[in-house]
């Protein structure tokens, strides 16, 4: 990942303050609506981006601070985007 990637105490803090943007947190918002999970499109819809490369990369970086998993969909069915417990409880907050 590009960018300055800062450490706190729990590990996930500093890095969390930097990467809310408005865009994160609408993703995040509507990933907390949507139990079921999303696709990278149907996100981009949500938000309105008109470039699903635009929403790509916020959701790359908070998968890899565990606020997010994506999961793979069997039959060629498009994978869904999902919060994991630590993004519920940062989700609830907003």
């Amino acid at each position: 990942m590009k960018g300055v990637w800062l450490s706190s105490k729990d590990g996930k803090g500093d890095a969390l303050t930097k990467l809310m943007t408005p865009r994160v947190v609408q993703i995040l918002k509507v990933l907390r609506d949507q139990s079921i999970g999303l696709s990278n499109a149907e996100i981009d819809s949500l938000l309105g981006t008109a470039s699903q490369w635009v929403a790509f990369w916020e959701l790359r970086e908070l998968i890899a601070l565990d606020i997010i998993e994506f999961e793979v969909q069997p039959f060629g069915e498009p994978g869904k985007y999902r919060l994991t417990q630590s993004g519920v409880s940062i989700a609830s907050g907003l």
